[in-house]
């Protein structure tokens, strides 16, 4: 992976930017807006109960290790 493309930002910064979401738009969206956008997404596709079948459940791990 090329580190030119990745940008690197305090938690501060982070606090400091100003979302790009268009937060209003999102609010005035019906479900059926929102789910045919999902599916158009094909990073975002909506799965079914027959995808769950076999899950585990992984708690992450809350320990942190100090650097």
């Amino acid at each position: 992976m090329s580190e030119t493309n990745i940008t690197r930002l305090s938690m501060d910064e982070v606090k400091q930017s100003q979302s790009l979401t268009d937060w209003q738009k999102v609010k005035e969206m019906t479900e059926e807006e929102i789910e045919t956008l999902a599916k158009a997404d094909p990073d975002c596709q909506p799965t079914d109960d027959d995808f769950w079948d076999d899950a585990t459940v992984v708690k992450p791990n809350t320990h942190r290790v100090s650097q």
